[in-house]
């Protein structure tokens, strides 16, 4: 894949290659045989950046209230840099760059929620050490102010996620930190995040909590992957944000950089996907008694630093997009039963993709892949029918 630099005004510039048969060797594209799943190609592609830096998330969300997918880039992991809003034009185009807050930070990542209840998206920011963990709210128009400070700075946060854990209707924040334990922290129901309402996490190593109902009792649950060489856990919610119970999964000896859950088999209960530095990537499916089967390993063993799942070709079976550190991105769609995908390549294999989000950001009905990363630039790329 060609590399395409920005127009002079910050506009993406589009792209889509020609699908030759010795293309599709290149890209690794599969044949397409009569009955096969439909699939999609992603060779259209939007450079939001030509020079990432440390990018570590990409967050997608309708920030200024006029109906198309905006881009919220968290940057500068490890090394402070300016977070990035982008602005959809309704065109699938993002022309500005505008800096989030007035100083650089050490960001893992941008999580959008309504974190007050008014009506728009909130940010939720999470920082290394020692740096704040910062909350800005959104004034509806695409404008953020810096409202508070959550957590503690002394935590090496890595991701933060975003659910309703107490049950009340507000979302609450997650920290996921590198050397446990993690936190969780209660919204007061007007966005604010207090001391007082911040708990404990017994785990030891993470850089993802991934929150899901994994029991089917209506509450959410906390799966935590390892991240440095340990146990894994589900930590499960007793219906007021309390997390005393726990089972393990997977293997004694995880090293876990990034999970994902969903129900990939359609049994109506909620699956698991984790990413592992050292193992490669793999599914545990619900054994529906709120426990997780497996690991089954999927895709090539190569080293996976993002996950995320949608509906990449609308055919109502969710699909897993990865993306590794120095390999292309990867699509594997779904054939049904949540064990057996398909892969289609895309990307040029350059830097490390740090975080993804899928939407459809130009409207066509289809879910486009955000991609943040470290050492390559910064993309959208866009969903295609199949060639």
């Amino acid at each position: 894949m060609k590399k395409l630099a920005p127009g002079t005004l910050g506009l993406c510039l589009f792209f889509a290659l020609a699908i030759s048969q010795a293309k599709q060797l290149q890209n690794n594209y599969p044949p397409l045989r009569e009955g096969q799943i439909k699939l999609r190609q992603f060779d259209a592609v939007c450079v939001l950046e030509n020079e990432s830096g440390t990018s570590a998330n990409i967050s997608f969300a309708d920030l200024d209230g006029d109906r198309d997918l905006d881009i919220v880039l968290a940057k500068g992991r490890h090394w402070p840099l300016f977070n990035k809003i982008r602005l959809n034009n309704g065109k699938g185009e993002f022309p500005e760059a505008v800096d989030l807050g007035t100083k650089p930070d050490k960001t893992y990542s941008t999580v959008l929620a309504d974190l007050d209840k008014d009506g728009d998206f909130d940010i939720v920011v999470s920082n290394d050490n020692p740096d704040d963990k910062l909350i800005y709210f959104n004034n509806g128009k695409g404008g953020f102010s810096r409202t508070q400070t959550w957590g503690d700075p002394k935590w090496n946060t890595r991701n933060a996620s975003v659910a309703d854990l107490n049950n009340d209707g507000k979302p609450d924040i997650i920290a996921a930190n590198r050397q446990g334990p993690s936190y969780y922290c209660l919204n007061d129901g007007f966005g604010k995040f207090s001391a007082q309402e911040t708990r404990v996490i017994t785990s030891e190593s993470a850089t993802t909590i991934v929150p899901a109902d994994l029991n089917n009792d209506g509450f959410m649950d906390l799966a935590v992957p390892h991240r440095d060489g340990g146990q894994s856990f589900i930590f499960y919610n007793d219906g007021k944000g309390n997390f005393t119970d726990k089972k393990p999964f997977g293997p004694a000896i995880a090293n876990a950089r990034t999970g994902a859950a969903a129900d990939l088999n359609n049994d109506g209960f909620m699956d698991l996907v984790v990413g592992d530095e050292e193992a490669g990537s793999f599914i545990y499916i619900n054994d529906k008694k709120g426990g997780l089967n497996g690991p089954i390993s999927f895709g090539e063993k190569l080293i996976p630093y993002s996950i995320v799942i949608g509906d990449l070709n609308n055919d109502k079976k969710l699909d897993i997009v990865v993306g590794y550190e120095a390999s292309k991105t990867t699509a594997y769609f779904n054939t049904g039963n949540g064990l057996n995908f398909t892969a289609v390549k895309f990307g040029d294999a350059r830097g490390t993709v740090y975080g993804m989000a899928l939407g459809d950001i130009n409207k066509d009905g289809f879910l486009d892949v955000g991609v943040a990363c470290t050492g390559a630039s910064n993309v959208v790329y866009f969903s295609q029918k199949y060639k």
